[in-house]
């Protein structure tokens, strides 16, 4: 009976963790949108977060969205949040002397 529970256990973490990309994805479609439609000058080229929105979609597509790029961990949820199309962690950021929210 336990290993029935665990299964459950697992499956209901699975669909949350699937339910959180789906929202993240959809986060990440806004902001790519509100970038793309943003009026620019004739001189200016494209907004430079829509490089790192689709690159995002790109990491999300192949399964390795989430994911720091440096250290390999798993970035938080609330991380993500804050920003989405991120590719490190609060930690490497702050090694690296990146920014980050």
């Amino acid at each position: 009976m336990a290993d029935v529970r665990s299964v459950h256990t697992h499956l209901q973490h699975y669909e949350r963790h699937l339910a959180r990309l789906e929202e993240l994805r959809e986060l990440l479609q806004d902001q790519l949108t509100a970038a793309l439609s943003r009026p620019r000058p004739a001189d200016v080229t494209a907004d430079p977060r829509t490089s790192e929105i689709e690159a995002a979609l790109d990491r999300m597509d192949r399964g390795i969205y989430g994911t720091c790029r440096c250290c390999g961990t798993f970035i938080a949820y609330e991380q993500l949040l804050r920003r989405p199309y991120r590719s490190i962690c609060d930690r490497c950021a702050l090694q690296r002397g990146h920014q980050h929210d």
